[in-house]
């Protein structure tokens, strides 16, 4: 018998779950603390867990979309719900995989990329020990730790075939559709103003160019199920369209780029020419680094201070980004040039996790300073791979390079070698959600966050099991 299919007889249900609830009660008067409430529900849900984990693994799905940033204490933020339901995720598989451990032995998984990612885990844990800040390296890891354990593992443990993929697709979509129309009414009413859109997309996302990026990673779900699902097509159309026009309207030029070069990648990976294309990107990036840096010929580029400003009108916005001069722009020049001189003498171990924004300044060149560069809100480099780089040195910034190659020659190899349609469009979904990823992480650091990083976890897990969801796949891994 399947012992995932054996019923933990041991937990009187409802017994604990009253319990749970009259203790969460008396917390909650003593103290005033209003979230000792949930004690009941997260019994609850730690008992469904045991019982049934894939439940909790679609509800973790389910609520990545509209999951928002809350602060529990001055010292202490979540992205609530999905973050906590990844905790009790996580606590769950060491659970599973410790009762389990004879049948998940025998189950398939891509070894190269665990090992791959297993190596960056390692390298992250090392700069963490050695970090300027342990105490918040350490936080870091930890974070880290779940989300590989609750989004990438988990998708490996719970989707046993095809249909579970579907289903993840499906949850996606049909909980982020009344995300994206919130918005866009929130939106309507100030008459879709590039000066609002910030305030609109409030409480699900950070700001407008955390919601373009997951709205644009998100756009291949409903592309996928129009080419696989004549009969619902109109559906899927539907919703092509409304999210295109809700991601013009987020105003976020990363995201516009973004889906272009998920476009391309799906081409890339079709005629195999990505190792070309990657090879030319990272060349040009060396030519135009060495360029600036011959000669300090990147102080030419200088932003004027009195006239880089917040656009309040996005054609002023478009003008001043191709002539570049727009705020964003400059600043991120402003952090890309400290982040490089931050490197010299710390390029084996970094600074360690979370200790950009406490480093950085000394190394900053104050002709490229801008009304933004006290950077108040404690953002990052806005370059995932420069961030890698600065806090975990070379060995941090080369395995999770490493892991991305990995995933990108799987997802081809996955494509090339599917026998029916239906496999192509995943393999293809999956390449074109990682090659956006990887463009939107160019201009700023989302691996980090619940839904980007949710969606490039769950890719990787998807990776991890095409052998055993997709049984036509017939190379070996």
């Amino acid at each position: 018998m399947n012992a995932r299919a054996n019923t933990i007889n041991f937990f009187h249900v409802r017994g604990w779950l009253i319990a749970a609830m009259m203790l969460g009660v008396v917390l909650s008067l003593f103290t005033g603390k209003v979230f000792y409430l949930a004690t009941g529900p997260v019994i609850l849900l730690l008992l469904t867990g045991l019982r049934n984990i894939d439940f909790l693994y679609f509800l973790l799905i389910c609520c990545i979309p509209f999951s928002a940033e809350l602060q529990v204490t001055e010292q202490l933020g979540t992205d609530f719900p999905d973050e906590p339901i990844m905790w009790l995720l996580s606590v769950l598989l060491i659970f599973h995989f410790i009762l389990y451990r004879k049948e998940i032995g025998e189950r398939k998984i891509n070894s190269w990329i665990i090992r791959l990612l297993l190596l960056h885990l390692a390298w992250i844990l090392v700069s963490s020990i050695l970090s300027q800040y342990p105490l918040l390296s350490m936080k870091f890891l930890a974070a880290k730790s779940w989300y590989i354990l609750a989004l990438g593992l988990g998708t490996w443990y719970c989707l046993k075939d095809r249909r579970d993929v579907f289903k993840v697709a499906v949850i996606l979509m049909a909980t982020m559709l009344p995300v994206v129309t919130l918005i866009f009414l929130q939106h309507f009413q100030t008459v879709f103003s590039f000066e609002s859109v910030n305030a609109s997309v409030q409480p699900f996302f950070r700001n407008h160019v955390n919601y373009g990026a997951f709205l644009v990673c998100m756009i291949p779900l409903p592309i996928a199920g129009f080419i696989l699902f004549r009969r619902f097509r109109w559906i899927f159309g539907f919703i092509i369209i409304f999210w295109l026009a809700a991601l013009f309207l987020s105003y976020s030029r990363g995201a516009w780029m973004a889906l272009v070069v998920g476009g391309v990648t799906v081409l890339a990976i079709r005629y195999k020419f990505l190792h070309w294309l990657t090879g030319f990107f990272f060349l040009l990036l060396a030519t135009v680094i060495l360029y600036l840096g011959s000669g300090n010929r990147y102080l030419n580029y200088r932003p004027d201070f009195e006239r880089t400003i917040y656009h309040q009108e996005f054609m002023d916005h478009l003008k001043a980004t191709y002539r570049l001069t727009d705020l964003s722009t400059a600043e991120r020049f402003h952090r890309w040039i400290g982040g490089m001189r931050m490197t010299e003498g710390h390029l084996l171990h970094g600074y360690g996790p979370n200790s950009f924004f406490y480093e950085y300044k000394p190394y900053t060149v104050t002709a490229f300073q801008t009304y933004v560069s006290k950077n108040e809100e404690q953002s990052t480099v806005h370059n995932y791979f420069l961030l890698l780089l600065i806090e975990q040195g070379v060995p941090g910034l080369l395995t999770f390079c490493l892991l991305l190659g990995a995933l990108f020659y799987y997802v081809q190899q996955w494509y090339h070698n599917a026998s029916d349609r239906t496999e192509k469009v995943f393999a293809a979904t999956v390449a074109a959600i990682l090659g956006m990823i990887v463009s939107l992480n160019m201009l700023s650091d989302l691996v980090e966050t619940d839904k980007i990083g949710g969606l490039f976890f769950i890719c990787l897990g998807i990776l991890c099991i095409r052998k055993t969801a997709f049984q036509s796949v017939k190379s070996g891994n």
